[in-house]
C-alpha cells in the first residue's frame, strides 16, 4: 500500500510541472530530489506558499481587470467583484476540504500522507491560479 501511494506522489510532481508556470515548475522538480518524507513536505510547503501568494496576486489583477470592462455599468462591475470573491471563497474551501480533508483519509497511516496533502494543496493553487489569468488576463 505505500508503495502505491509513494507511486503516485512520485508520478504527481512531474504533472505538477506541466501544469505550471516556469517558476513554479522549478519548485517542483526541486522537490524532486528530496530524501524524506520530511523534506519532501517541507518543499512542497515552501512551494505551496510562493504560489498561493502568486494566486492572490492574480485574483487582485483580476479584480482590477473586472473594474476597467467599460461595457458594464459600475453596478454590473461591482455584481461581477461579488461574484467572483465568492467563487473565489467557495474554491479555498473546496480546496482546504479536498486537500486537508479528503487527501488525508485517503493516505490513512500512511507516512506520505502530510506530503500528499501538500502536493494537492499546491496543484490546486497552480491551477486556479493558471485558470484564472487564462481567463481574465491573458485574453
Amino acid at each position: 500500500m505505500w508503495l502505491r501511494k509513494a507511486s503516485i506522489l512520485c508520478t504527481t510532481l512531474p504533472s505538477l510541472a506541466v501544469l505550471s508556470g516556469a517558476g513554479m515548475a522549478h519548485a517542483a522538480n526541486a522537490c524532486a530530489n528530496a530524501e524524506t518524507n520530511l523534506a519532501m513536505k517541507e518543499c512542497l510547503g515552501k512551494a505551496y506558499l510562493r504560489v498561493d501568494k502568486e494566486r492572490n496576486v492574480v485574483s487582485k489583477q483580476v479584480l482590477r481587470s473586472v473594474s476597467d470592462a467599460d461595457y458594464l455599468t459600475p453596478e454590473q462591475r461591482s455584481a461581477w467583484k461579488k461574484e467572483l470573491r465568492a467563487a473565489q471563497r467557495a474554491w479555498v474551501q473546496f480546496k482546504e476540504r479536498d486537500c486537508n480533508g479528503a487527501v488525508g483519509y485517503e493516505w490513512w497511516g500512511g507516512s506520505g500522507a502530510s506530503g500528499a496533502i501538500s502536493s494537492c494543496l499546491l496543484s490546486k493553487t497552480e491551477a486556479r491560479t493558471k485558470d484564472l489569468t487564462q481567463r481574465y488576463l491573458d485574453r
